[in-house]
């Protein structure tokens, strides 16, 4: 076997090892981890595969065990246990990589002294890659195993800048009979005087015997720095310049791994790369961490909404039905809706076992499993986040996920199943490993976060066959190329390099240990980056974007270099700079040497707004049974009556919680009547005190949101908002003698020939003179709002006034209760005091111009013409009942919204 050994190497490289050669056995390009594998391969080494989140947790259990609080890492291990065993771990395992044995180099500092404490206590510790490489060092030092590698040909410029294991290793195969080549540094090849601009640039950069200072660039497109605001702009050069001139002497540089960049290929016809994309939010992947999140206090109701809403989970779809409409109704748990969407969907399901046929013994013993589940899943307990959940129930979670990951895998193949069996194993065996009873919120998140990794691969983008190549990392290139494209040429560098004190690395050079050098790795690093420049013949292109995913970004730090090389020829970068934008400007685009056809897009223009709409005539007209809500959009807007209710054209009905304004109004409204059914509301009762202790229980049922850390302001403001205003209530009720009578009461009453109408009414009271009265509570951050209302001609309070009424002459007392503020507004009336009085019409009044409008936009209906009463246009007729445009879903369709 003869291996070309470089560092950049384990990935995709250009050019790879048929380029230009005839195929053939036992030639092998590869970097380190790859030379490490074919070496275990050869001794017959086999190390089982060992997650790194298992030996993270035998670290975090050792360290347990050592740790007496005056550690180094003590104050970061109580804080957070996970990572800091991680990072620990992490400098262990470069500690053992450099040769360091705690048995035999003991000292160094409080820190090497803490790592090697830890290391000796951790007695049958898992091996990672560094115990690897130390076993294989341990048969090549024997010098008598036989390896079939006759040559290692290394490619690198400077072998100096490797780690140091890697140069142990070559000196060990050295040793062992394996013959060590150095490839010959590929010369520049330039011509002297240098003629295109790369050219010049690299002489440069270079040579330093050619004397740049008299050279000027001619742009001649051998050289261009692409700039534009964002990817898609940028994006679309390449692909177009690809079309055009791909071929297979180009190498396209992408070390974003870039999903976008795959997709517009996709679009424009472009065979694509292998990508390497994992996402950890794929449906089937969060059963488990949403699972875990609803066992923590306070409820998490959004969490169980995402839990019940994911389209692969282990929850029957009947019961998460029922609880997700619960949720969007009641955003809490254990409250009257969720209990009963609970027992309905029991039902349902059972009745459906018995209609497919199943014996009592059948059903009995699935209902005891479907029971299992609900307490798994939905009615469980809930533990603190600080004192940590049983380490047991985590398990029991675990199985029950496992098992069905594990069922629906060998039902449905699918590697995603498969990869949640893992999880789930790994999880527990981590669990086990360190050895607690409880776990809190935080060390989970982090050990489920380290299982999880980056997640699962995207498995529906694979490597297509193409001219030209594509590397990760431009040390992948490392022979000659026509034309070289750097993709996002941006500052990627993330990486802390100073993990270690000078003393540290003092001692530890003492001892023969010796570890890269920060300027090592940035100069290793720096040297890969000149490869794109240094093999490029005849053309590079560096794609340079403002913005990554709406993202401000820094340049690459090689284009520091590239300016220095421009100022020795007098030369600013600007000279050298395209924009990508220009290609939308025009059809025939020249930039620089390359020209592009660019062909239009035909498009249509956006439909005006349209006020008179025309529809079928004698088709649409009030329906058998109306409200007050359908009653509003008809009178505000035919149109947007027509496709509600006769076109029955809605809005996907997709679940979420409520939004705040619902949700609390929800909350006023059981409160409110729940003060009012238990007979709260007399002299001798604190009603502030009750109205608390009622909000303290309805809120984890009701508006669980509340209790989120976050929400503790919210939380306060509006118990004490419902406090006062439910003291003003009472004090309404003192002043003015009314008792409530009705809470909720549904009432209908025939509106005109066979049309009857129907609605739902907050309260209805008696007056001391024995009147009947309506309240209508609302809530409202703007309780002003409702007062205009009124003032105006309230519709809803016309209709419901018309529902109690005995005739159209009779007249009631009528009032808004504002739950936020504890306002009340009410048409004047000698049973009410003047200081909750509003100055507005009557409700006969308007009920009157109710029935009159009623009439006119029926008729209007009823000739074909529906009015879009929003869209402004000059002559029309002015609505007497404006629009709420702003908050209606046809919008965009009459155009009023565009």
């Amino acid at each position: 076997m003869e291996i070309i050994l470089g560092y950049w190497l384990d990935s995709k490289i250009y050019p790879d090892e048929l380029h230009g050669e005839t195929a053939s056995v036992g030639k092998v390009f590869t970097g380190f981890h790859g030379l490490v594998n074919i070496l275990e391969m050869q001794f017959g080494l086999s190390f089982p595969e060992i997650a790194d989140s298992i030996r993270i947790a035998e670290w975090q259990a050792t360290i347990t065990k050592v740790d007496n609080g005056q550690k180094p890492y003590s104050n970061s291990f109580k804080t957070d246990s996970w990572n800091t065993a991680r990072e620990l771990k992490n400098r262990r395992d470069e500690l053992v990589l450099a040769g360091w044995n705690p048995k035999i180099q003991r000292g160094g500092g409080k820190w090497i002294e803490a790592i090697a404490e830890i290391e000796i206590a951790n007695i049958e510790h898992s091996h990672g890659f560094a115990d690897r490489v130390c076993s294989l060092f341990k048969l090549l030092k024997q010098q008598f195993l036989p390896l079939s590698i006759n040559k290692i040909t290394i490619i690198d410029e400077d072998e100096s800048l490797w780690e140091n294991w890697v140069i142990e290793m070559i000196e060990l195969l050295k040793l062992n009979g394996v013959t060590i080549e150095k490839m010959p540094l590929q010369p520049l090849d330039l011509p002297t005087p240098p003629v295109t601009d790369l050219q010049k640039i690299k002489a440069a950069l270079y040579d330093s015997k050619i004397d740049v200072s008299n050279l000027e660039l001619t742009n001649d497109g051998s050289f261009i720095i692409l700039r534009s605001e964002q990817e898609w702009d940028a994006a679309d050069f390449l692909i177009s310049w690809l079309q055009q001139h791909g071929d297979d002497n180009t190498v396209l540089i992408n070390n974003s791994n870039n999903l976008l960049l795959t997709e517009l290929f996709h679009r424009r016809g472009l065979p694509t790369t292998e990508i390497q994309n994992y996402s950890k939010w794929r449906s089937a992947l969060q059963v488990l961490p949403l699972t875990i999140e609803t066992y923590w206090k306070p409820a998490r109701v959004d969490r169980m909404m995402e839990l019940l809403t994911l389209p692969i989970s282990p929850i029957p779809r009947r019961l998460c039905t029922k609880l997700a409409n619960s949720l969007a109704q009641e955003p809490g748990i254990g409250g009257e809706k969720w209990n009963d969407a609970i027992d309905n969907a029991v039902t349902e399901i059972e009745e459906l076992w018995i209609a497919e046929g199943l014996n009592q013994i059948q059903v009995k013993k699935r209902i005891a499993d479907l029971q299992e589940k609900i307490d798994l899943w939905i009615n469980h307990e809930y533990y603190d986040p600080v004192e940590g959940i049983p380490c047991e129930i985590i398990e029991k979670i675990c199985r029950k996920i496992g098992s069905w990951a594990f069922a629906r895998n060998n039902f449905e193949p699918n590697s995603i199943f498969a990869q949640i069996y893992t999880i789930t194993n790994e999880l527990i065996l981590g669990l086990r490993t360190l050895n607690i009873e409880n776990i809190n919120q935080l060390q989970l998140a982090n050990i489920l976060d380290s299982i999880l990794g980056a997640g699962s691969k995207l498995d529906g983008y694979i490597a297509e066959s193409a001219s030209w190549t594509s590397v990760q990392h431009p040390g992948a290139i490392w022979g000659q190329a026509n034309t070289v494209l750097w993709w996002d040429f941006t500052d990627h560098s993330s990486t802390n390099l100073h993990k270690w004190s000078d003393s540290e690395r003092h001692f530890l050079q003492l001892h023969d240990i010796l570890l890269s050098a920060p300027e090592q790795i940035r100069r290793r690093e720096n040297l890969s980056w000149h490869n794109a420049l240094r093999f490029a013949k005849e053309k590079v292109i560096l794609f340079l974007p403002s913005k990554v995913r709406g993202e401000d970004v820094k340049a690459h730090p090689l284009l520091d270099e590239i300016r220095f090389a421009l100022s020795k020829l007098n030369t600013e970068e600007h000279q050298l700079t395209i924009y990508a934008e220009e290609l939308r400007k025009n059809e025939n685009v020249k930039m620089i040497d390359i020209t592009f056809k660019r062909h239009p897009i035909t498009t249509q223009p956006i439909p005006g707004s349209i006020r008179q709409w025309t529809i079928p005539k004698q088709k649409v007209k009030l329906r058998d049974k109306e409200s007050a809500t359908s009653f509003e959009s008809v009178l505000s807007c035919t149109l947007q009556w027509t496709l509600r209710y006769g076109a029955n054209i809605r809005s996907s009905n997709a679940l979420s919680l409520p939004n705040e304004s619902v949700m609390l109004g929800n909350l006023g409204h059981a409160i409110l009547e729940r003060l009012i059914k238990e007979n709260k509301f007399t002299n001798n009762i604190d009603i502030q005190q009750v109205t608390g202790e009622i909000f303290d229980n309805l809120v984890p049922k009701m508006a669980a949101m509340l209790l989120l850390p976050e929400n503790q302001s919210l939380l306060r403001k509006v118990r004490r908002d419902l406090q006062k205003s439910m003291h003003q209530f009472a004090t309404f009720l003192e002043n003015t003698g009314v008792s409530i009578t009705e809470t909720e009461g549904i009432y209908s009453k025939q509106w005109k020939d066979n049309i009857n109408f129907e609605g739902r009414l907050d309260l209805i009271g008696k007056t001391t003179s024995g009147r009947t009265m309506l309240f209508d509570a609302k809530w409202s951050r703007r309780p002003s709002n409702y007062k205009t209302r009124l003032q105006e001609g309230s519709i809803q309070l016309a209709l419901y006034h018309w529902l109690l009424s005995t005739s159209e002459e009779d007249f009631i007392p009528v009032a808004y209760f504002m739950l936020q503020s504890g306002d009340f507004f009410a048409v004047a009336d000698e049973d009410i005091p003047p200081q909750y009085h509003v100055e507005s019409f009557s409700m006969n009044e308007t009920l009157q111009t109710v029935r009159t409008e009623i009439t006119k936009v029926t008729n209007s209906l009823i000739n074909g013409v529906a009015v879009a009463t929003g869209i402004e246009e000059e002559g029309a007729e002015e609505s007497i009942f404006k629009p709420v445009c702003r908050f209606c879903e046809y919008q965009n369709l009459c155009g009023v919204g565009r």
